[in-house]
């Protein structure tokens, strides 16, 4: 199983390398694989709450995190760009030395926004990824709610500022066949990557994937052939052979063992949500949204979050990222892997197997 203390040397901010950051809880589309849309409790948690630049002063301080790489505004509901004090905590972070990275769908905001953000962070390797899923109007197929014109008005007032884009594209069966020439419009437009994305997620029933009608092949009918005449013939039954068992063979198989190989925890990457609650991964994001506001325990992790009281214990208004990661609702986390039970959405999302290694050698 993973080696529990070494996780926990791994998250502490001396050693962090990379901090995911959910702002808000507000987003301006609803895309069909999100919590937005999803979740019956989202109604509860949406558009409502954001992450203040106070707590981001006091929680964020560059000395607090020597070997920090990576700021990535990207959470699994908000868009960023929404926060009403989004250029005060880019401006917090844009010296430190690090990469930051905003994930937007690009369709809020004004092209006189875009390029003040552009010449806030172009001086360096900064840089926002559009999520784009298509070359036209196709992309608000999955991003409902979103302007394909304003997102190309946008990123080519960010572009010709002087910002670095990145496009993502999340490939379905709807848009694929626009892949090509997304990728041709992206260099076109001064994109600096194109991040291709093979989606998981079930289409709509406008969009969905029509089953290929199978014919079943006839049952052959049985050949009819003539009766024939049978010539019956007395015979002595002869006594059945006598057959010996045969001693079984126990052949054993090759074992695998599963065990959880933490994504997050091997990049040194740790999560915060728009309501300011650390954890260590996206992945138990929906789990942590729903318990906030339904308070009904329903598994394992929403069962820590319960007895150890979440709030006092993970949250940046009364707790340290530090003090956050060495609670005992992370301990709780990672002790699951070493036991029968581990949790489900960590079996889920980050499962491997350890299987028997074969060597072969000659030997002279």
């Amino acid at each position: 199983m993973q080696n529990v203390i070494g996780l926990l040397k791994m998250w502490t901010t001396d050693t962090l390398e990379w901090i995911d950051i959910e702002l808000t809880s507000f987003c301006n589309i609803e895309c069909k694989g999100c919590f937005r849309v999803l979740s019956k409790h989202a109604d509860k948690i949406l558009n409502k709450e954001y992450i203040t630049i106070d707590i981001i002063r006091e929680r964020f301080k560059r000395e607090m995190f020597p070997n920090m790489r990576i700021i990535n505004f990207c959470g699994s509901v908000d868009e960023p760009t929404s926060h009403p004090q989004f250029f005060d905590i880019i401006r917090h972070f844009v010296d430190w030395g690090v990469h930051i990275n905003i994930a937007t769908n690009g369709s809020l905001r004004t092209t006189k926004w875009w390029t003040e953000l552009a010449e806030i962070i172009k001086h360096s390797s900064h840089a926002v990824t559009w999520g784009i899923d298509g070359s036209d109007e196709l992309s608000e197929v999955y991003r409902q709610g979103s302007s394909f014109k304003k997102v190309e008005q946008n990123y080519r007032a960010f572009n010709n500022a002087g910002g670095r884009s990145n496009w993502q594209f999340i490939v379905f069966e709807h848009n694929e066949h626009q892949l090509e020439e997304a990728k041709q419009k992206a260099v076109d437009e001064g994109f600096k990557n194109f991040k291709t994305i093979i989606s998981h997620r079930t289409e709509s029933k406008d969009n969905a994937v029509k089953a290929v009608k199978t014919i079943p092949k006839p049952t052959p009918k049985p050949e009819v052939t003539a009766p024939v005449k049978q010539t019956v013939v007395e015979t002595k039954p002869k006594p059945a052979p006598v057959i010996k068992p045969k001693p079984t063979e126990k052949v054993d198989m090759p074992k695998e063992m599963p065990y959880i190989s933490c994504k997050y925890g091997n990049q040194k990457r740790i999560f915060v949500n728009h309501m300011g609650n650390v954890i260590p991964c996206c992945h138990l994001n929906s789990k942590m949204l729903e318990y906030s506001v339904a308070h009904d325990p329903k598994d394992e992790f929403e069962e820590l979050l319960n007895i150890h009281n979440y709030k006092d214990t993970i949250n940046l208004k009364n707790a340290s990222i530090e003090q956050s990661i060495h609670s005992n609702v992370w301990q709780g986390i990672i002790d699951s892997w070493d036991s029968e039970n581990p949790l489900p959405r960590c079996m889920q999302v980050c499962k491997q197997m350890k299987r028997d290694t074969f060597i072969k050698e000659t030997l002279e």
